[in-house]
């Protein structure tokens, strides 16, 4: 009896605690993380995806709008989201591994042919600048400044399509998403971006905070820092044109 119940224990122990599959929402934010010919692909969806399994779960995907990816963990809907930053409000319902799958710029984009100056935030006084509902960008005096716009649009698609179209003047958004992004719509020869970045920030999966996810988040920060080390995640990350720190390689920047 003692050998039974010590056998379960162990059991359930090394056994994940949900039975179903993790349910894990984010926005498409290319090369990380897109929808192509019906399917849910990217450099840190295949990672997450290895490494979930390794650790015994199953995992289900869905991309939507951001601000409705971060209320559908939050509201207990879903169970982690991908390929977010940190800040004092999320860490209240977010539990973050202590291994990002990226550090990334956010830099403005514009057109070529219309350059505007940038190297501080009053370089933009007077101008509308698109951003991403939800987004805070890890720059706070951008987020509150008065003296320009800020005008969001669904998609970094729409935003870029706004861009060259003339109805902003310049676009917000990580440095391989804007190159991703404006080469899948092929306007990558009509925009360039700034090399003075907005911000900087760490981007994780992110998994709801509750007692059941504590273990996961250190054990996935863990096996995420291991694989890293793999010729395996070199080939996954060489795969999307990114190198070993996740970023755009420089073939691919202009």
């Amino acid at each position: 009896m003692k050998t039974l119940i010590g056998t379960l224990l162990c059991l359930f122990l090394t056994t994940p605690l949900l039975a179903a599959p993790l349910r894990i929402v984010s926005e498409e934010w290319p090369p990380y993380i897109f929808a192509k010919d019906g399917e849910i692909k990217g450099s840190d969806k295949e990672v997450a995806d290895i490494l979930l399994k390794q650790l015994g779960y199953q995992v289900s995907w869905e991309l939507m709008p951001w601000r409705r990816a971060l209320h559908t963990v939050q509201t207990g809907a879903a169970d982690a989201v991908l390929d977010i930053s940190p800040d004092a409000k999320r860490l209240e319902h977010f539990i973050f591994p202590d291994e990002p799958f990226s550090t990334n710029v956010t830099v403005l984009f514009y057109v070529s042919s219309r350059p505007f100056p940038f190297e501080r935030l009053e370089d933009l006084r007077g101008l509308t600048i698109g951003v991403s509902p939800g987004y805070h960008y890890n720059n706070e005096e951008f987020m509150t400044a008065d003296y320009f716009t800020r005008e969001p649009a669904p998609t970094f698609e729409s935003n870029l399509l706004k861009l060259v179209h003339g109805r902003i003047d310049m676009v917000v958004i990580s440095r391989p998403a804007g190159i991703h992004t404006s080469k899948r719509l092929g306007i990558d020869d009509q925009v360039s971006y700034h090399s003075t970045p907005l911000s900087k920030g760490d981007y994780f999966l992110a998994f709801r905070r509750a007692p059941e996810f504590e273990r996961l988040g250190e054990e996935f920060g863990q096996a995420l820092r291991d694989f890293k080390q793999t010729d395996e995640y070199a080939s996954i990350q060489h795969k999307y044109g990114l190198g070993l720190d996740g970023q755009i390689i420089p073939a691919a920047a202009h």
